[in-house]
């Protein structure tokens, strides 16, 4: 994955005007999970970066729709035509250099269960709820960090065949859900102390 992937944004990364249409169209196969791989590099660090989370939490969640209903990416025609900078794409490739050489380290364990239906469907859901989380503008530190390592294992775990990594995605899925309904309880309980 790593090789195939660091050849199709080195092409990008050549052109003058980089679109994500542009991106889906260099990248084809598997560009769905891709995306969203290029989506989260700017949030795997535990500072939140202001103003990028919405936007690209809502291109992870639209890719999770589409693993969820047909495997293809899903893009609107508006965000379709979103550029990207240059500036901001050296970071993303830098960020995609670094975690491909990680990638090729930690796959290990490839399992048949990874290609099946059911497993995308599931991983589909996991990435829809964690790019929800991704794109809350909360300024608390790890906020964007912990769904973006979700989101990475599950797209990384698939596109190794990977069953221990789309195991510790959906493993970080989980967690972000209980801490969220944990947060949920907290909050309406100290609302009650103070107001009833």
């Amino acid at each position: 994955m790593s090789d195939k992937m660091m050849e199709a944004l080195s092409e990008v990364k050549s052109l003058p005007i980089i679109m994500l249409e542009t991106i889906v169209e260099r990248i084809q196969e598997e560009s769905l999970l891709i995306l969203c791989l290029v989506c989260i590099f700017p949030f795997m660090q535990p500072i939140p970066i202001p103003g990028l989370s919405s936007v690209l939490g809502l291109i992870i969640l639209l890719q999770g729709i589409g693993l969820i209903f047909n495997g293809k990416p899903l893009l609107t025609p508006r965000l379709k035509k979103i550029v990207i900078p240059p500036e901001k794409f050296e970071i993303i490739y830098k960020a995609a250099k670094k975690f491909s050489v990680f990638t090729s380290r930690i796959s290990t364990f490839k399992h048949p269960i990874t290609t099946t239906r059911a497993s995308q469907v599931i991983c589909g859901i996991s990435i829809v709820i964690s790019a929800a989380f991704l794109s809350l503008p909360l300024p608390i530190p790890f906020s964007n960090f912990v769904p973006a390592l979700s989101i990475f294992f599950i797209c990384v775990g698939l596109l190794e065949d990977d069953l221990i990594l789309i195991l510790c995605g959906n493993g970080i899925t989980l967690s972000v859900i209980w801490m969220a309904m944990f947060s949920y309880y907290l909050i309406q309980e100290q609302w009650r102390a103070w107001f009833i």
